[in-house]
């Protein structure tokens, strides 16, 4: 383990699909969304959660945007 749980994550992932012929993302990032709802519900009070959700899409989409160089990054994204 890193000091970065995002690049921790990444690796984890990375060697879950080595060796596959093919990767059905659709599937893999269902499995990736399912572990974020369960640290949610774990970890955060049932009343704030609404709140997470949103604010997590949000930078999902934000993220997105700057790695996709659809906008200039640096303000979110880790790497």
């Amino acid at each position: 383990m890193s000091d970065c749980l995002h690049c921790d994550i990444n690796d984890l992932v990375q060697k879950h699909i080595e060796g596959n012929d093919t990767v059905d993302a659709s599937e893999l990032v269902a499995k990736v969304v399912e572990s974020l709802v369960d640290l949610i519900i774990s970890v955060v009070p049932e009343t704030e959660q609404a709140k997470l959700i949103a604010d997590a899409l949000a930078h999902f989409g934000q993220v997105y945007l700057e790695k996709s160089g659809a906008v200039e990054g640096g303000s979110v994204a880790t790497h």
